[in-house]
């Protein structure tokens, strides 16, 4: 009786089948089954033999294009040597299929909950690109890439443990929704970040896709946030994983283009659903042979050498990203504190195009919250920076200044921002005393620390905008018909804060807490001291306060220090009678006794 094989034993006897016989390729059907199986170490042995016998059978070209109708049966089909009928091409169409079928497969372990399977599945995505690539005789082997990306964006179930490719997909085996955590970090750090003609052509990628609908914002912000060192100069595009990119194409030379015969079917044409990727948004222009030329226009080659190139695809899907995209308040947050600096967003985008955010950042602002002020500062850098013209910035930011701006958690970054835009002598003095006479009210009914933060503030705006120093001079008697500041006014030029007073100054002289009374007292003396340091005041909170009181030493003591004996005061009558036998006390005695 024959020793039934072991599955492992199965996966070499068919991959040595299919190596020394590879005209006959039934034998992937039994491999790719085996690639499905519910064992972890059978899946990962059977993914790496199917990967070894593809590499062979691309090599010997034994692979149909894989932009093909992909029409083929999944039956087996006799051999290429065969007598049953089935010629050369219809072989290589269904080895295509099961070509395909892999890479299904490995789409689906991506998201598997066996992290090795993971690793590995995201290892032979890649793996397989550029042998695809040299048998169709492209730098890029696109359709394929474009396969692969879909992949990372769109993770498919793990088809480990089901008994076909139609089959349900089994729950133990799933990691959970989403691109894992860890995949996608891979692909940052091993591909995306690593090889310059990898991330070009997957900026482009993620622009078409994420135009097209349907991707979860996680997804593709996971891989696209944290590439931030992108290329500046010619010299910086030094990585390629694809060898036949590694060379810079010759000057002037054209790109041979591929000729179709007329009248004859096209059996490599692409299919409805790749369509749409073939359509490419105006990208910028680029020095190519002296002359001017899109981006778009160039070819692969070219394109992955043109620093121009890689800053449109940048550009584009960054654009693509705020248009079509529903960012929660992680995402927004996270995408406008890294629009500034050296490698921020800002500085890697088309220098024609960057004020094309303006209108996310607008809309950002409007919907308010702690994220407006961080929009805020984007406009004001689009502005001082990049020429933007925003005339309605200083109506917007003081709108920001409501009710909760002194209470909110993030008011320190709030005032550090709010001082930035503020900082500039060359705004009136009825602008800036809008902010002060607005920022002095809400100081009244502020907790303790919003009071002290909004104090040094107001008192660096005088010192800046000398012009506003009538609203510490006049009296309220001296208005007389009331104060003419409009609180209901959007536009702060037209308030008319500077026919005002600063009367709210006057009335945090007198504030419950000792060290705001004394703080607010500097508006009576002369202005001779230098500004406050901001930084010395964002991080009052209730509880540095109170350790400030506590730590306070009297130079007098309270006069209404009193003697206690039992609860009761020695000199007064009691405020609790005690009880008939002098040696008991009644239970509310008992409690006050200490």
């Amino acid at each position: 009786m024959a020793r039934t094989q072991s599955p492992l034993d199965q996966i070499k006897a068919l991959e040595r089948q299919l190596t020394d016989t590879p005209a006959n390729p039934n034998p992937l059907l039994a491999l790719l089954q085996l690639a499905r199986h519910a064992d972890p170490e059978v899946v990962h042995r059977a993914a790496w033999a199917l990967y070894r016998v593809f590499g062979l059978l691309l090599a010997q070209g034994r692979v149909g294009g894989i932009t093909g109708a992909g029409d083929a049966s999944a039956a087996a089909v006799p051999s290429e040597g065969g007598g049953g009928g089935g010629g050369a091409r219809e072989v290589k169409a269904w080895v295509r299929d099961r070509l395909l079928e892999y890479v299904g497969v490995l789409g689906g372990l991506l998201s598997d909950s066996e992290a090795s399977l993971r690793t590995s599945a995201l290892s032979l995505l890649f793996a397989l690109l550029p042998p695809l690539s040299d048998a169709a005789g492209v730098p890029l082997h696109q359709p394929y890439f474009r396969l692969l990306v879909r992949a990372l964006l769109f993770p498919a179930p793990s088809q480990r443990g089901v008994a076909g490719p139609s089959k349900r997909a089994v729950a133990a085996n799933q990691a959970g929704a989403g691109v894992s955590p860890d995949v996608a970090a891979a692909a940052v750090d091993d591909y995306w970040a690593k090889y310059d003609d990898l991330r070009l052509f997957f900026f482009r990628e993620v622009a078409a896709l994420v135009a097209a609908g349907g991707v979860s914002p996680d997804n593709v912000l996971a891989q696209v946030f944290p590439l931030t060192n992108l290329p500046k100069v010619a010299e910086d595009l030094n990585a390629f994983f694809l060898p036949s990119l590694a060379t810079p194409p010759e000057a002037g030379k054209k790109a041979k283009k591929a000729k179709t015969k007329k009248g004859k079917k096209d059996v490599e044409a692409l299919p409805d659903w790749m369509a749409t990727y073939e359509s490419e948004d105006e990208e910028e222009e680029a020095v190519a042979g002296g002359k001017r030329q899109r981006t778009t226009a160039l070819g692969t080659a070219k394109a992955v050498h043109s620093v121009q190139a890689h800053t449109a695809a940048y550009t584009a899907c960054w654009e693509a990203i705020l248009s079509h995209l529903a960012l929660d308040d992680m995402w927004t947050r996270r995408i406008l504190a890294g629009l500034h600096g050296e490698r921020g967003m800002l500085a890697h985008l088309s220098p024609s195009r960057r004020v094309r955010i303006a209108d996310w950042l607008g809309g950002t602002v409007d919907a308010g919250g702690a994220h407006a002020m961080l929009a805020m500062n984007g406009l004001f850098v689009l502005m001082t920076a990049y020429n933007l013209d925003y005339p309605l910035f200083y109506d917007r930011l003081y709108a920001l200044l409501d009710g909760e701006v002194l209470h909110a958690r993030y008011r320190a970054r709030f005032f550090r921002l709010l001082d930035t835009f503020l900082r500039s002598p060359l705004l009136s003095a009825a602008l800036v005393a809008s902010f002060i006479k607005r920022l002095s009210r809400l100081a009244l009914a502020a907790p303790p620390a919003g009071a002290i933060l909004a104090i040094p503030f107001v008192y660096n705006l005088f010192k800046r905008h000398p012009g506003t120093m009538a609203m510490l001079q006049r009296l309220p008697e001296d208005m007389e018909d009331g104060d003419p500041y409009d609180e209901r006014e959007t536009a702060p030029i037209a308030t008319r804060a500077l026919d005002s007073s600063a009367w709210e100054l006057a009335a945090l002289q007198n504030h419950y807490l000792a060290s705001v009374a004394t703080l607010a007292k500097i508006f009576a003396e002369q202005f001779t001291k230098p500004e406050f340091n901001l930084e010395d005041f964002l991080d009052h909170g209730y509880a540095t306060l109170f350790d400030t009181e506590a730590a306070r030493k009297l130079k007098n003591p309270p006069a209404l220090a009193v003697a206690l004996e039992l609860g009761q005061p020695a000199d007064l009558p009691p405020l609790f009678p005690k009880a008939a036998d002098a040696g008991e006390r009644d239970a509310v005695s008992q409690l006050w006794a200490f």
